[in-house]
């Protein structure tokens, strides 16, 4: 029997449980009031944005600019969809194998920077990997059965990163091998979140918090008294409408973003598979059940969150003590919670507050 856990009923799920509610302090900050709105689309989840503004005027136009802005990074990195105009991932990875073709710039600067993290990211998160991540995106959607791995075997031959070859200045991508797919999907809704936050930290409205699935990007702190927004981190092993939190993080002008197997997967004979594919086994990796990460760049939470998901815990931990600013929280196979030390002192469990 097969059954598919939505990714939009996760979604609708953390857009309920972003902020902690607390008493509101009507002399610290009279003259603001809280807005929040929600739309569905770009990047196939619900996105939601809650800011603080003096009129509603302010936050509809920020409400909007936010919405066309997903919704054009949404164009650019979808690999299924091409769009008139727009010279997409999909059309890079159509035509890139026999030659050089234009790319968008916002599309050319994500590919570069996942070049510059690899490093970092220990090649635990590889964008060439899309071959692969195609084939089990159909196996999921059709539900029936997982690929062979003699098949993923032979399209692990073909994702090889150094032959994707990029010139920033003629603005163009060639695959050296022209087997090769491209994925951004372990990047790209971070980097469109944090395209949007860097937008609205210059306009007239900088307190705000978006939530895009599993993408949560906090500006400043909440005009109504507290210091910090809560940020729920979810339990994997609980019912998605259930609505339990294991912990709240208490966090402004940062990044929370969680990566799980309870998100999009499928059942085979009783055994689910989900969505994170390691890139060694090129099946669903079994560390853990979730990994939340907070750090400043949204784009750089989304692919470290992935990095520790494909890490054992062991490792993970070496690598996330390691990283300046960077705090990590683990939920392992076997239930039990990690978390580092600069984690814990954000964490309601642990005593944080939103009103410190």
């Amino acid at each position: 029997m097969v059954f598919r856990r939505s990714l939009l009923c996760l979604a609708a799920v953390l857009c309920l449980v972003l902020c902690s509610c607390v008493p509101y302090e009507a002399n610290a900050v009279s003259s603001m009031q809280k807005y929040s709105g929600t739309f569905y689309g770009a990047f196939d989840t619900i996105i939601s944005l809650i800011g603080y503004a003096e009129k509603e005027e302010t936050f509809n136009t920020a409400f909007a600019e936010t919405q066309k802005l997903f919704e054009h990074y949404h164009r650019i990195y979808d690999a299924y969809n091409a769009y008139e105009g727009v010279n997409n991932l999909y059309a890079v990875n159509k035509y890139a194998g026999a030659g050089p073709v234009p790319a968008e710039p916002e599309l050319i600067d994500l590919l570069l920077y996942m070049k510059e993290l690899q490093p970092l990211l220990l090649d635990r998160v590889n964008v060439a990997l899309g071959s692969v991540l195609s084939c089990w995106h159909e196996y999921r959607t059709i539900g029936e059965a997982v690929p062979p791995i003699e098949q993923l075997q032979a399209l692990a031959e073909h994702c090889n990163y150094d032959d994707v070859i990029i010139d920033k200045d003629a603005g163009t991508v060639f695959f050296a091998d022209p087997h090769l797919l491209l994925d951004v999907g372990a990047v790209a809704k971070g980097y469109a979140c944090e395209r949007a936050a860097e937008a609205l930290l210059n306009g007239p409205m900088p307190s705000f918090i978006i939530s895009a699935g599993g993408n949560v990007r906090c500006g400043l702190a909440p005009k109504d008294g507290r210091k910090h927004w809560g940020v729920g981190i979810q339990d994997p092993l609980s019912e998605p409408f259930l609505n339990k939190m294991l912990d709240v993080i208490y966090t402004h002008e940062m990044s929370v973003v969680t990566s799980g197997d309870y998100q999009r997967f499928y059942e085979v004979n009783g055994t689910r598979y989900h969505h994170i594919i390691d890139p060694d086994t090129l099946f669903p990796s079994d560390y853990m059940h979730s990994v939340t990460v907070l750090t400043q760049d949204s784009a750089l939470a989304d692919a470290l969150s992935t990095c520790f998901f494909l890490l054992p815990y062991e490792k993970g931990r070496a690598l996330a003590d390691s990283l300046e600013g960077v705090e990590v929280y683990w939920v392992l196979e076997d239930g039990s919670i990690h978390f580092t030390d600069g984690m814990g002192a954000l964490l309601q469990s642990q005593g944080a507050s939103s009103l410190r």
